[in-house]
C-alpha cells in the first residue's frame, strides 16, 4: 500500500515506524527538517520537507498514487485542507487528526466527509477517557473495551496487602470466578510472563485480566480490599488535555483542584468554571505548591503539563507528598519504557500512543485488526474474526492455536462472551482477542482466513 503521512512529530514517527514494519511504501512530509532527520535515524523511509497543505509538496510526495493519507500534523486546519486535496487526487482513504470534533456538525449537514475526511482521530479526548477509566479503582493501571459492550481487559497492580500475594494461580480462592476471568499476562520487573497454574503472585506485579466488566470488577475488589472511592483529585496544568480531564471529573461529581503556573490561564479557568474548582497559582514541580494544593489528603494526582520532564518530576513529588494514585501524561517515545518502570508513578498515558492505536484500529482487514498497543508494555491486542471455511472452524483452541505465539484473552460469539480456554470450539464469525507481537500476526491470521493484513 502507498501511504503518505503528514507530520513527523512524535505521532507521525511512531506511525511511520509501525506501518513500515508492515512492508508498506511510506512517504513522510514535514515542514521541519529536524523532525525528518530524527525519523531517518530510526528507519529507512522516504521523506519530503515542505508545507503539508501545499499542492506541489503533496504532488512530490506521490499523492496521486497514494491509497492512504494520514494527516497528523499539529495544525488542525492544515490536516483538514490536506485531506481535501487528497480526495481531489482520488486518494482512496484519508485519516485526519484533530484536537476537537467541533470542526464539523452532522446535525447541520456538515460532516467530515464534506472536507474529504473518511476518519477522524481525537487523541486528546481518547487519552482523557483512558485516564478517567483508571480512576474507577485504586489498583487499576489500564482498562480496554472491546466491540462486545460487556467485554473488558484490565491491568491492575498487586499491592503488598493483597490476598493474592504469595498465592499460586491454581490456588485462587474463588474457583467460579476463575472460570469467568482470564489471567492473560503478568509484568514483573519489566519482564512479560504468561501466567500458568504454578505462577505465584508477588507484590508489585502488574496483571492483565479479561472477562465481563462485572466479573473483572469483582476480581479488582478481591485483589485490593482496601479500595475506597476517589473524591478529591488534583490536576496539574490547564492544558488542552488538562482542561478535558477537569471537565470530565466535574461531570462525575469529583472535587477538583487545579495547579496552574500561568496567571492568565489560571484566571481564564476560574472565569469558565467559577466556584466548581479551586485554582492554585504556582509551579507544580515545586513541593511547597503541591503541599498548598493538599496532596497529603489527595485521592489522585494527574499531571498534564506541557513538558514531559515536568510531568514526571511533578508526579514523583506528588507521590512523596502523599497522593494515593499518581497519573502522568507524556508524549515522547523515550518515556514509553521509563514511566511504567517508575514505582512513584502508578499510571502513564500518552495521547500519541492513543492516536497510534486509533489509526491502527482503523487499518483493519476482514480477518484482523489491531485493537490496542498496551501502555504498560510493548505488546499489542489484536482482534481476529473467524471466517467461514477457515481451518480453525469446528476445532478447539488447543488444537489450532500454536503455543507461544500469543495469549488468548477473549472469545466473542454474538452477544455471548466465552472463556478463552483450550476446550472452546471455534465457529465462523467468532471474534478472538489475543495479546501478541506484530511479527506473529501473519502466521496466526492465516488460521482465521486468507486475506492479507494491511
Amino acid at each position: 500500500m502507498n501511504i503518505v503521512i503528514l507530520g513527523a512529530g512524535e505521532l507521525g514517527r511512531q506511525l511511520a515506524w509501525t506501518l513500515c514494519d508492515k512492508q508498506n511504501k511510506v512517504v513522510v512530509v514535514d515542514a521541519a527538517g529536524s523532525h525528518l532527520e530524527r525519523l531517518r535515524e530510526r528507519i529507512d523511509v522516504m521523506t519530503i520537507q515542505g508545507d503539508c497543505a501545499n499542492v506541489e509538496v503533496l504532488r512530490s510526495a506521490g499523492i496521486a498514487k497514494a491509497s492512504l493519507l494520514i494527516a497528523v500534523t499539529g495544525n488542525d486546519a492544515s490536516n483538514i485542507l490536506a485531506c481535501q486535496l487528497a480526495k481531489h487526487y482520488q486518494v482512496e482513504r484519508t485519516i485526519c487528526r484533530l484536537s476537537s470534533a467541533h470542526f464539523f456538525s452532522e446535525e447541520d449537514g456538515y460532516p467530515p466527509a464534506t472536507a474529504g475526511i473518511d476518519d477522524i482521530i481525537l487523541p486528546e479526548e481518547e487519552c482523557v477517557s483512558r485516564i478517567l477509566a483508571v480512576l474507577e479503582h485504586q489498583s487499576l493501571v489500564e482498562k480496554l473495551s472491546f466491540s462486545h459492550a460487556a467485554a473488558k481487559m484490565c491491568a491492575f497492580r498487586i499491592t503488598a496487602y493483597s490476598p493474592l500475594v504469595n498465592t499460586r494461580l491454581r490456588d485462587f480462592a474463588d474457583k467460579e470466578l476463575l472460570k469467568k476471568v482470564r489471567f492473560c499476562l503478568l509484568i514483573r520487573e519489566q519482564k512479560l510472563i504468561v501466567p500458568g497454574g504454578d505462577t505465584v503472585f508477588y507484590s508489585g506485579d502488574e496483571v492483565y485480566v479479561s472477562g465481563e466488566n462485572k466479573e473483572t470488577n469483582i476480581l479488582l475488589d478481591m485483589a485490593d480490599p482496601s479500595q475506597r472511592p476517589f473524591s478529591l483529585i488534583v490536576v496539574a496544568g490547564a492544558t488542552r488535555v488538562g482542561h478535558k480531564v477537569i471537565t470530565g471529573l466535574l461531570e462525575t461529581g469529583k472535587t477538583v483542584r487545579v495547579i496552574e503556573k500561568d496567571i492568565d490561564t489560571a484566571r481564564k479557568l476560574m472565569d469558565q468554571l467559577g466556584k466548581r474548582v479551586m485554582v492554585i497559582h504556582g509551579d507544580a514541580t515545586e513541593k511547597d505548591v503541591l503541599e498548598d494544593a493538599g496532596l497529603d489528603n489527595c485521592d489522585a494526582y494527574i499531571s498534564t503539563l506541557g513538558d514531559d520532564e515536568d510531568n514526571i518530576l511533578s508526579c514523583v513529588l506528588a507521590k512523596k507528598c502523599g497522593a494515593r494514585k499518581v497519573i502522568c501524561v507524556t508524549n515522547k517515545a523515550e518515556y514509553m519504557d521509563i514511566v511504567p518502570a517508575m514505582s512513584a508513578i502508578d499510571c502513564g498515558f500518552s495521547p500519541r500512543l492513543v492516536a497510534v492505536n486509533a489509526v491502527l484500529n482503523l487499518l483493519s482487514s476482514d480477518t484482523a485488526r489491531v485493537h490496542a498497543l498496551l501502555h504498560r508494555t510493548h505488546a499489542y491486542v489484536y482482534e481476529f474474526e473467524v471466517q467461514r471455511g477457515a481451518s480453525v472452524c469446528g476445532r478447539t483452541i488447543a488444537e489450532c492455536i500454536p503455543p507461544g505465539k500469543g495469549v488468548l484473552a477473549l472469545v466473542l460469539r454474538g452477544e455471548d462472551l466465552l472463556p478463552a480456554t483450550g476446550g472452546t470450539v471455534l465457529q465462523a464469525a467468532d471474534k478472538i482477542a489475543m495479546i501478541m507481537q506484530p511479527q506473529d500476526v501473519p502466521r496466526i491470521e492465516k488460521l482465521f482466513g486468507n486475506r492479507r493484513f494491511f
